[in-house]
């Protein structure tokens, strides 16, 4: 916990010289460039074949912004017209012969992917490319997130939308057909982020509701007299009459950075803690680091030129994470967690893809060594001569059948730990 502590120091200094952005001039940019990204990424659709489109989609409700709860959520059929910035919509990518509700009880491995955009811009069908190598590779059903955009919604929603999205998939498993013990997580870019963060804050939310039931536990326990003189011991819990799914869970970030909070109330947690066992990680070219600032990691670019320009990240930094002390969260930036935080909340496989050009490759490389050295298996490589989002060119003459290339392999080790993870 110290270095978590020490990381969120950091930040705090600088808060008063850092410039204000207003969040409305935010707003209107990231506005701008989303309706740019998808001319880009409709572009991306060529050459042929064209990415597939989802086979089906289902709509949910995210849990409370404050991450208190692990409820599982209600759902429906995505309307046409989504509202982007307040649900969550997932994207489901299918094998030829999948069914849902499988009479003959067969279960299909899972992927849960998560876009890039500096989580203020982009969708999930942006990745219908690697879905598409994916299902015929591993086949798998691959299910895309489309998670909550900054700066409407600013971190931690990104993050809990993903453990939200995993929590359904395993209320609904039977009903999907899913084998949810034999899960892999994928993303780009700050969807790389999420296929790392997000692990964290499920394992994280799983440990703070099992301590909250002992605790409940104990106060049940309790004889009544002792209580009577004890008023302390339940401050925590009002006079009136509280059920135990009244009862939530702490914030995560205020309990690792501040060691302490209190209950909130929250939507009732599944009994039963979810059995979803994740297998590995696939994170393409992952922001790692949100404390070291953007203008430390260009100059440590082999070409800076080839990096994003400043006014992009600052658009994505400071609509995400506004706040400098949220930025050494774990959730944040699990570069900066603890190794027991790491070790316990990851999968023993884990791939990471960088690109050489890219303001991201140090935080990439120095993440993969730490995990390798704490016995992850992990494998990481680099793109040679290629900037950021390298595979997501609008250049309709780009050499696709390299980028395919380098996703089947990755599919290809995908798909040995999906078998090594059948029971």
């Amino acid at each position: 916990m110290a270095p978590l502590t020490q990381a969120s120091k950091s930040p705090n200094v600088q808060l008063s010289r850092r410039k204000q952005h207003s969040r409305r001039g935010l707003r209107i940019k990231a506005i701008i460039l989303r309706f740019l990204m998808k001319i880009g990424m409709v572009l991306h659709g060529y050459p042929f074949p064209r990415p597939p489109l989802p086979h089906f989609t289902r709509f949910i409700q995210p849990s409370p912004s404050s991450g208190a709860t692990l409820a599982v959520p209600s759902h429906s059929r995505c309307p046409s017209a989504s509202p982007r910035l307040r649900n969550i919509c997932l994207h489901f990518y299918t094998p030829f012969n999948y069914q849902t509700n499988s009479p003959d009880g067969k279960r299909w491995p899972v992927v849960v992917n998560f876009h890039g955009g500096g989580f203020t811009i982009g969708c999930a069908t942006d990745d219908g490319r690697w879905a598409r190598i994916a299902v015929e590779t591993t086949h798998a059903v691959f299910v895309s997130v489309d998670y909550r955009l900054a700066p409407e919604n600013p971190f931690p929603a990104a993050v809990d939308d993903g453990v939200d999205a995993l929590l359904y998939l395993e209320a609904n498993a039977d009903a999907f057909s899913l084998d949810m013990t034999r899960v892999s997580v994928t993303g780009f870019s700050a969807g790389g982020n999420l296929a790392v963060t997000v692990p964290l804050r499920l394992q994280h939310r799983i440990m703070q509701h099992q301590q909250l039931q002992q605790q409940q536990q104990q106060w049940k326990q309790q004889p009544q007299e002792q209580e009577q003189h004890r008023p302390e011991s339940r401050q925590h819990i009002p006079d009136s009459d509280m059920s135990d799914d009244d009862i939530g869970l702490v914030d995560s970030n205020q309990f690792l950075l501040n060691g302490s909070a209190s209950p909130a109330r929250s939507q009732p947690y599944p009994e039963t803690p979810p059995k979803i066992k994740l297998l590995s990680i696939f994170a393409w070219y992952p922001i790692l680091d949100f404390v070291t600032t953007r203008e430390t990691r260009s100059t440590r670019s082999k070409n800076p030129d080839k990096c994003l320009p400043d006014f992009l990240t600052t658009l994505f930094d400071e609509s995400y994470i506004p706040d400098l002390a949220d930025r050494a969260s774990p959730f944040a930036s699990p570069i900066h967690a603890s190794d027991d935080i790491l070790r316990e909340g990851l999968p023993a496989d884990i791939f990471i893809c960088m690109c050489e050009w890219d303001m991201l490759l140090e935080e990439g490389r120095e993440f993969a060594q730490r995990l390798e050295g704490m016995g992850k298996k992990v494998r990481s490589m680099t793109v040679a001569g290629q900037r950021h989002a390298w595979d997501k060119s609008a250049n309709p003459l780009r050499d696709q059948g390299s980028v395919d290339a380098i996703y089947r392999q990755a599919c290809q080790e995908m798909e040995l730990i999906f078998e090594r993870g059948r029971k």
